[in-house]
């Protein structure tokens, strides 16, 4: 009975995992394809395929509902960062292993959701003191895994911060451009450049009794 009575829990949390998953899941896709603006939901809970009851169990308000979707996207995005540092230090090339991770978050249509949210935010107090602490969580983290991972290569590490914070504010940049501006823009030749300058940007070959480290945290951390 005792065995029996903890398949059962587990059998139940995995069903609670599952619907969670497919809520928010449904929840980023929406965004990505209609907006802030045509969000709600039970929109939400059709495109999951759960009863409005079973979604406002776990997400009562809508303002639940976004956190939750953004909370879920940032730690995807963690995970992925995780796993491409693990193997970069197994590789020759941390630099190219950090820029693919880089064009991942910020050219994958969840970033679009991201936005939508953020654009949300910025006229909207009450959902900013909800989504902007995810947000500064998950950017410190993606930041000081690729600033831990470029470190253990050997590079500076204030070095690398820098290189870290300006290729994500070009890649936001390239973002901008290519998806809301009537321009057309060559990424891969653009990346192709970027990665080219990274050397004289982490000062590489810098004596390593000459690397200054800091500990201090971004206090400029976006999306």
């Amino acid at each position: 009975m005792a065995r029996a009575a903890r398949t059962t829990r587990r059998t139940h949390a995995e069903r609670r995992s599952a619907t969670q998953a497919a809520i928010l899941s449904a929840s980023v896709k929406l965004l990505i394809e209609d907006g802030y603006a045509g969000f709600s939901a039970s929109r939400v809970a059709a495109r999951a395929g759960v009863s409005r009851g079973a979604q406002e169990h776990y997400y009562p308000k809508k303002i639940d509902l976004i956190g939750a979707a953004t909370r879920f996207a940032m730690d995807e995005a963690v995970r992925h960062a995780e796993s491409l540092a693990a193997s970069a230090a197994q590789s020759s090339d941390p630099i190219k292993k950090f820029l693919a991770d880089s064009e991942h978050f910020f050219f994958a249509p969840t970033y679009r959701a991201l936005i939508e949210i953020m654009i949300a935010a910025h006229s909207d107090r009450v959902l900013a003191r909800v989504i902007n602490p995810i947000v500064q969580d998950a950017r410190r983290s993606l930041n000081s895994i690729w600033a831990d991972t470029l470190d253990a290569a050997g590079y500076p590490r204030e070095k690398a911060q820098q290189f870290i914070e300006l290729t994500h504010y070009m890649m936001r940049g390239l973002f901008l451009v290519g998806y809301w501006l009537p321009y057309q823009i060559d990424r891969s030749a653009t990346m192709d450049a970027w990665r080219s300058l990274a050397p004289s940007i982490l000062e590489l070959g810098r004596p390593a009794s000459r690397r200054r480290r800091s500990a201090r945290a971004d206090d400029r951390l976006m999306v």
